[in-house]
């Protein structure tokens, strides 16, 4: 793939992966108060670490991060982290899963969410942000979960789709060579 079909192909998912954040809360507000929802910038991450590798998927998630921290109002450098933490355990899986097949994606990206989520958590209790969890039921963080793990073939495979339609190969090579 030529320099500039390679730089608009990470373009539209840079935007896809910050329009995906900026909006969820507003989306997911919406439709369900107390959802989560689903959370594409992991699979993004996933996506960008296995095509570009552990430098463009950790610029990736910082500016994804960054962008989130700015807009949220929140503890400055709290997204930042996390989504640097996610990247950290998709590469250190990766090394132990194929991240080339669906079964590798859902298992690495769905270590990935619940190393997130787990980190967030916690981090909001210890930082004393005074949020309170009484009231949360579990429900949507299963849903987000599935959702989201679930998720990550039929996004790399939508990706890859778009990669190789760019590069103007079709089926020839990369992730869809079994499908």
């Amino acid at each position: 793939m030529n320099k500039r079909r390679n730089f608009i192909f990470f373009f539209i998912v840079w935007a896809i992966g910050l329009v995906s954040s900026l909006t969820k809360g507003q989306v997911a507000g919406r439709v369900f108060p107390e959802a989560i929802g689903l959370d594409l910038v992991v699979v993004l991450m996933a996506y960008t670490y296995l095509r570009s590798g552990a430098t463009h998927a950790g610029i990736f998630s910082f500016v994804q991060g960054l962008c989130l921290d700015i807009y949220s109002g929140g503890f400055k450098g709290l997204f930042v982290f996390l989504y640097l933490s996610a990247v950290g355990v998709i590469s250190l899986s990766s090394r132990f899963v194929h991240l080339n097949n669906p079964r590798g994606q859902i298992l690495i990206v769905g270590m990935a969410w619940i190393t997130k989520e787990v980190l967030f958590f916690v981090l909001l209790f210890a930082l004393d942000s005074g949020v309170v969890f009484e009231s949360m039921a579990p429900w949507p963080l299963v849903v987000a979960f599935l959702g989201t793990t679930f998720s990550a073939p039929i996004v790399f495979y939508l990706l890859e789709r778009l990669r190789l339609s760019l590069k103007g190969t079709g089926h020839k090579e990369g992730l869809l060579q079994g499908m």
